[in-house]
């Protein structure tokens, strides 16, 4: 998060909340954005980037070379997005009918000697308006109010939110808003709950901005604004970190360790409907002498949840203290030096040897046996996975009920329309000689893994039509197996595979998200 060009302006942090003095400015510059195509595309295509979400700092002269151009767009581009400061004149042809005076007044901008510096940043973002907090704020005599906008964390859970109908959703630490956004489409209310309330304003300011109706920001500390309520879908990207400090409300929880985390694990349970999913973006202290794997799994315990943690990485103590400090203190190496060492010593006493980063998702059951489920995520998530996750816990209750093998036989299973088999070949005498062979899925969850011909061949019979039984008896005696031998074998990897989402059963229902009216107002 090191401050890029033009954010070495020192500027005055407000307090104030973020807000238009007349309701109508929101609309009016709205309006201004879009026609200066102000959008994801539109800033992508002017600077020469895929993705304009995060542009590299270190590429500044490039960008201003980009957007050298008196137009609006440029204007705005170097403004919010670079942090440059821009002539007066241009800035009120690039947002009018809205006027400098509003957005002042708004807490977007301030005007020195006749050039307008940004006050936040304004970053468009999946069709949305997101506003969020200069990187300066982290040296601003409130930082520890500071809003941090869209990291790889927010992607992340962004990516792994299941979109499916919600009556009730709750955003646990909305920040500047934009989970809550992204789940307005899909959900009938949406609460978004921060116990920062500079970070409350921002989102209140980002809803209006974007014309969202149906996204209530409450401040209040984790669960504490929405008792009584129950939900169907809960996410939270809380203030995960492992760390001694609490500098800053977006980072530090001011718990022990992970006891964030472990906090929200255990009370959202009482917040779930029936079937309902809570996704927690978060962080976890391996400790001398214990397995992750069973501290994790001793937090699920009693809390009526089938739960499953992905883990994504592991990362030593130190290079661990070493990342999140740098975050803030990135041009005071002093500085740095004396919280490294507060930080070693804390995870000393704590007997932390190394932290790991993932996804916990929980799923409200009643009925029967909970189960967890504790695994490293695939190397890769490839676009949205939402679907995947939620489908995850649907092939799990799947493969409880077909636990006898005559079951699962009597099944007709379908291979997973994102699944490709790929295939290695080797120069051999005469031609070419099968070396490897490989079945991955190329979208969402991209788990893969080796199978041999005789599994290659089982899942291209797997068509939602043939009994798996009639498809594993005929390959077998193609190759002269014996049954009894042969398909107990193969049942063992067939169900790894359905865990995978490799195969899934014909009537496995879809996780698509509905469209919700009445989300915005006009």
């Amino acid at each position: 998060m090191a401050p890029q060009g033009g954010e070495k302006v020192n500027v005055p942090f407000s307090a104030q909340p973020f807000c238009f003095p007349d309701p109508d400015g929101y609309a009016r510059l709205r309006d201004a954005l879009a026609r200066a195509n102000f959008t994801d595309r539109g800033v992508a295509e002017a600077v020469g980037l895929d993705d304009a979400s995060s542009l590299p700092s270190q590429e500044l002269p490039l960008l201003l070379r980009a957007t050298g151009a008196r137009m609006p767009l440029h204007t705005l581009i170097r403004l919010f997005l670079l942090g440059v400061p821009v002539e007066a004149g241009a800035f009120e042809e690039a947002v009018a009918p809205a006027t400098l005076a509003e957005c002042a007044a708004a807490g977007l901008v301030t005007l020195k000697e006749g050039a307008v510096h940004p006050a936040a940043r304004l970053l468009p973002f999946r069709g949305l308006l997101v506003a969020f907090d200069l990187p300066s704020t982290l040296r601003a005599p409130l930082a520890q109010d500071y809003v941090m906008g869209i990291g790889s964390s927010t992607i992340t859970l962004a990516n792994a939110t299941a979109r499916r109908h919600s009556r009730l959703t709750l955003d646990l630490g909305t920040g500047c808003g934009i989970l809550a956004f992204l789940a307005a489409p899909h959900s009938e209310r949406v609460l978004a709950v921060d116990r920062n309330p500079r970070a409350v304003a921002l989102a209140r300011f980002n809803a209006r901005l974007n014309a969202i109706a149906n996204v209530e920001c409450i401040e209040g500390d984790l669960f504490s604004p929405v008792q009584g309520h129950e939900f169907d879908l809960v996410f939270s990207n809380p203030p995960f970190v492992i760390s001694p400090e609490t500098h800053y409300i977006y980072r530090d929880s001011g718990r022990q360790l992970d006891e964030i985390t472990q906090a929200i694990v255990r009370a959202v349970p009482g917040f779930l409907r029936e079937g309902g999913l809570c996704h927690i973006l978060c962080n976890w202290a391996h400790l001398r002498g214990q397995d992750w794997r069973e501290r994790l799994a001793a937090w699920f315990q009693g809390t009526g949840c089938d739960a499953w943690a992905m883990r994504s990485e592991t990362v030593g103590a130190a290079a661990y203290a070493a990342k999140w400090i740098r975050h803030t203190e990135w041009d005071s190496p002093d500085a740095f030096a004396r919280r490294f060492e507060d930080w070693m010593a804390y995870y000393e006493r704590h007997q932390v040897e190394a932290v790991s980063g993932g996804l916990i998702t929980l799923r409200r059951r009643s009925r029967g046996t909970n189960w967890v489920r504790l695994d490293d995520a695939p190397a890769k998530m490839l676009g949205p996975a939402g679907h995947d996750i939620a489908t995850a816990f649907e092939l799990h209750d799947f493969l409880d009920a077909t636990q006898d093998d005559e079951r699962l036989l009597a099944q007709r299973l379908r291979l997973s329309p994102d699944a490709r088999l790929h295939q290695t070949f080797v120069p051999a005498d005469g031609g070419w000689q099968l070396a490897a062979s490989e079945i991955r899925l190329d979208r969402g969850l991209t788990y893969a893994g080796d199978v041999d011909p005789y599994i290659s061949a089982i899942l291209g019979q797997c068509d939602g039509q043939r009994l798996l039984a009639e498809a594993l008896r005929g390959l077998a005696a193609s190759l002269g197996e014996d049954d009894a031998r042969a398909i107990p074998a193969a049942l063992g990897i067939i169900r790894r595979l359905i865990e995978r989402g490799f195969l899934l059963p014909p009537d496995l229902a879809p996780c698509e998200p509905p469209t919700v009216s009445g989300t915005q107002s006009s």
